[in-house]
């Protein structure tokens, strides 16, 4: 038995305003958030013993960098439109998306598709605290792509609650802090048509877009996502990929909750393994090929220990340099990527189920991850003809055999390795991302 010695303590809500100088803070010459009496030192959340009190507080700092956000966004020539078309966003339940303004006039356009809990336009609040705000957000993302003339769809996966107190949909956890703890939702009330959940956003979003951007004048597309947005996308284009597969260019994943299961369609399962890259945390350097397949598309590590740096931090010298390839040589912008010794050595014993059995009607030198087992008695047949023959068998090559020697400055370094007797394993930080060249292990 137990009884109630003091009666609950109900406090009084506690409001912060949305100013950072109120607030304790300003950005800084380098772009960053920094506090006014400790310019040295980023946000603090932890500034009270009263949880409560600190989620109030961290909203009203994420109110002022949406509104930084919103300002920077139309300087760099995007503009917020509602769904569903016609919404008044005073008092109708709407979701805002960016659409850049140039879009119906831009040859390539890069689709965005976020994570499920963050504001418009945001990465990661954590990089604004490092390398600045234009960093940790989308606008480093849209700068850099703009010079290579891309136009923008931006959607909204993260803001997916309509508040009719505040008059504009917010991420759960705004919608937690501008309410009491444990908020209810209410399905009805508190959601968009068509727009509840991550899936038919993507689906009500890509139908608006799918006039302008497949209809008469047929765009490249590039689709750049991350988290439950990827997997939207995949729902989606299992059915609708018939009509977009002229248009799109390249699809990159970041972190995806996708799996192979999910992908229904052949056609969308051949485009992801031949125009799909997939990146994810990893501790080897950025670029570096991992033998992991539960995408589809082929897996790269970024040296990142959070999902959400990945982007603001692999974007230019990673995956904007690939979707560059990709428009240079769709059909060859996923050649072979070698992994580290131990993984080869690995794959030879079928570890994990992989096999490196290519199929036959595709090009040895652009090899994919197969499901099937490399033992019938042809196969094995034709593997000790090889051998006897003084060849090699797939999987089993040489590093001249492996590395993609399109690029002279890549054909050179390769040479150049083959000649010190160097063997593949994990990328070195001599700029061989995409080749795994490194010295080979000394021998026992």
């Amino acid at each position: 038995m137990f009884r109630r010695i003091k009666p609950i303590e109900h406090r009084e809500e506690v409001d912060f305003p949305a100013d950072f100088k109120k607030l304790g803070y300003f950005i800084n010459s380098q772009d960053q958030i920094r506090q006014i009496e400790k310019p040295s030192e980023g946000f603090e959340y932890y500034v009270h013993r009263v949880e409560r009190v600190n989620e109030k507080r961290r909203e009203a700092m994420d109110e002022c960098i949406r509104r930084v956000l919103d300002a920077r966004f139309v300087e760099e020539g995007l503009t917020k439109h509602f769904l569903p078309p016609g919404s008044d966003p005073a008092s109708d339940p709407c979701v805002p998306i960016l659409i850049s303004n140039d879009l119906d006039d831009v040859e390539k356009v890069l689709v965005v598709i976020g994570n499920t809990y963050d504001d418009l336009g945001v990465w990661s609040v954590r990089e604004m605290e490092g390398l600045g705000v234009n960093h940790g957000s989308m606008i480093s993302t849209i700068q850099t792509a703009k010079k290579e003339k891309f136009g923008f769809a931006i959607l909204n996966c993260g803001q997916n609650v309509y508040s009719p107190e505040m008059g504009r949909a917010v991420t759960y956890r705004s919608w937690k802090a501008a309410t009491k703890p444990s908020p209810h939702i209410d399905e009805v009330k508190n959601r968009v048509p068509g727009h509840e959940n991550v899936q038919k956003h993507v689906n009500s979003v890509l139908e608006e877009l799918k006039g302008r951007l497949i209809g008469k004048k047929k765009k490249k597309i590039y689709f750049l996502t991350y988290g439950w947005g990827c997997w939207g996308l995949v729902k989606y284009m299992n059915v609708n990929f018939a009509e977009w597969k002229s248009s799109i260019e390249a699809i990159i994943a970041v972190e995806s909750t996708h799996t192979a299961a999910d992908v229904i369609s052949s056609d969308l399962r051949h485009f992801l393994t031949t125009r799909g890259r997939a990146y994810i945390v990893h501790s080897d350097p950025p670029g570096t090929f991992i033998p992991d397949k539960r995408f589809i598309c082929q897996t790269f590590s970024t040296a990142q220990i959070y999902s959400e740096t990945i982007i603001p931090n692999a974007w230019k010298d990673v995956m904007l340099p690939w979707f560059k390839r990709v428009e240079e040589d769709p059909e060859g912008c996923n050649p072979v990527m070698l992994v580290d010794w131990e993984s080869v050595e690995r794959l030879k014993e079928e570890w994990g189920g992989y096999s490196a059995k290519p199929k036959d009607t595709i090009d040895p030198n652009k090899w994919a991850f197969d499901d099937e087992e490399y033992s019938d008695e042809n196969n094995d047949h034709d593997r000790e003809q090889k051998l006897k023959e003084g060849g090699t068998v797939f999987g089993e090559e040489g590093l001249e055999d492996m590395v993609d020697l399109r690029d002279a400055e890549q054909a050179a370094k390769a040479n150049r390795a083959l000649q010190e007797n160097e063997r593949p394993r994990t990328v070195t930080g001599d700029g061989l991302k995409e080749m795994g060249v490194g010295k080979a292990a000394p021998s026992a």
